[in-house]
């Protein structure tokens, strides 16, 4: 997967923040205009669904338009950490490295 894959995740990233991350599991929170755009409220990220599979380092995600959040779950030892909070974190380089990072990771071929 090129990281082009998900670069829809470099402009969504300006509009979320990382509400709770233990390793394993992150929740996002969106703001009420983003939701509104994506329509979350269909419960489903499309380039998301491609990517997860319970045996896989992309295991779920679960979206609570109530809250307007969403919560993803990962292989922790396959996918660190630190790459996902860099990634949704405030430094536009960092999160384009760690966005090239997670494609390496989850399409090594690329």
């Amino acid at each position: 997967m090129p990281a082009e894959s998900f670069g829809d995740l470099l402009t969504l990233r300006r509009f979320v923040e990382v509400a709770h991350h233990i390793p394993g599991r992150l929740r996002l929170r969106f703001s009420n205009k983003l939701i509104a755009s994506l329509s979350l409220s269909h419960g489903k990220l499309k380039q998301l669904d491609a990517y997860c599979h319970p045996e896989g380092y992309l295991r779920r995600y679960q979206i609570n338009s109530d809250s307007g959040s969403i919560v993803l779950e990962y292989d922790a030892a396959a996918i660190a950490p630190q790459i996902l909070n860099q990634l949704f974190g405030n430094d536009g380089e960092q999160a384009q490295r760690a966005l090239e990072q997670l494609a390496v990771i989850l399409d090594p071929s690329h």
